[in-house]
């Protein structure tokens, strides 16, 4: 009778339950049977754990349901990988030991989470195309006004081949620098998932020439502090788009306030035997302290509804947190809020 309740106790969870004794897999509930595509437990009962559960190489921990769990991946019945969640107790019955092992299939969460990262590469692309009009219309001007200084010459009939020699060389530079620009912001969109041995600092400067105009057009002044940092292995193009996303925050953030001091965002690195870490900080006002601690939450924007999605910070978070082994975090600090991103080693 006791065995027949235990049964349908593990049955009536929507989780995942393994009990494993000594390494070994005694008892699985259905929950668990078909997150793993099997017919019949007696198809895992007797093998060992770790032949379905894989370990991440770097121990990853995730919050769910106001609980903390170990990410890991699971090897199904047709040798399929799924991501999930686990969590483990110790279980004693009589004298034996067991491991209750908790398991949370997180293959629809992480397909919500890549259509998020893609709104959010999405949002991206609004700002880059509003930063390469920044970045295009001097140079544009300024073949506009070339161009128009050789028709009135031919008008007038006055050809001086040194003239026309200049004016040509500057159109031809101005040309160059816009294709240039667009090489950069093609770069930035490419969909390459192989980690790069890169430095920090260049990633940095990269963001940096990305966006340099829109901060002239804004009078904000950049003080890069720059350290030449070793290179690491990171997905750079993610990274860059962290650190946009925050070089963004701080320009719409200035664009509320009265220009009574200059604005400046100042850039400071650092490298320790553990990580390297990049702060950003401003001197825009700050972050209320009642909602700092939200900033990072899905779908929380400071910004009004026309303005802001809630999602650049949160897949700043996703990004770092899930796909460059780093964290970020934020305070405020000199009249002004202050981001810190680190990538572990």
């Amino acid at each position: 009778m006791e065995k027949i309740f235990f049964q349908e106790l593990l049955n009536s969870t929507i989780e995942g339950i393994l009990i494993v004794k000594d390494g070994f897999i005694e008892e699985i509930n259905i929950a668990m049977l078909n997150i793993l595509n099997y017919d019949k437990k007696e198809d895992v009962i007797g093998k060992l754990a770790t032949g379905i559960l894989i370990p991440n190489t770097k121990k990853k921990y995730l919050e769910y349901n106001s609980e903390t769990y170990e990410e890991i991946s699971l090897v199904s019945k047709d040798a399929q990988i799924i991501p999930a969640i686990i969590k483990i107790k110790d279980l004693k019955i009589k004298e034996n030991r067991y491991k209750l092992v908790f398991i949370q299939n997180l293959t629809e969460l992480k397909k919500k989470e890549m259509l998020l990262l893609e709104q959010s590469r999405m949002a991206a692309m609004g700002e880059m195309i509003s930063m390469i009009a920044h970045q295009w219309r001097q140079p544009l001007a300024s073949i506009a006004a070339a161009t128009s200084n050789l028709k009135f010459r031919i008008n007038l009939e006055r050809y001086e081949k040194e003239v026309f020699s200049k004016k040509l060389s500057d159109i031809d530079k101005y040309l160059q620098y816009m294709s240039t620009t667009i090489d950069d912001f093609r770069n930035f969109f490419k969909s390459k998932k192989e980690k790069e041995l890169v430095s920090l600092d260049e990633v940095v400067e990269n963001s940096l020439e990305m966006i340099e105009k829109a901060f002239e057009n804004n009078n904000i002044k950049i003080k890069n502090n720059r350290v030449k940092l070793p290179k690491i292995y990171t997905f750079k193009n993610e990274l860059l788009q962290v650190i946009l996303n925050i070089f963004n925050n701080s320009k719409d953030a200035f664009k509320e306030q009265k220009q009574e001091e200059e604005f400046i965002v100042t850039i400071n690195y650092k490298d320790t035997q553990l990580y390297q870490s990049i702060e950003i900080c401003d001197n825009a006002g700050g972050i209320k302290e009642e909602i700092i601690n939200k900033i990072f939450n899905p779908y929380f924007s400071t910004k009004d509804k026309k303005n802001g999605t809630g999602l650049g910070l949160y897949m700043c978070k996703i990004i770092l947190e899930k796909h460059c082994s780093g964290q970020i975090s934020v305070r405020n600090e000199n009249r002004g809020a202050c981001f810190k991103i680190k990538i572990f080693k």
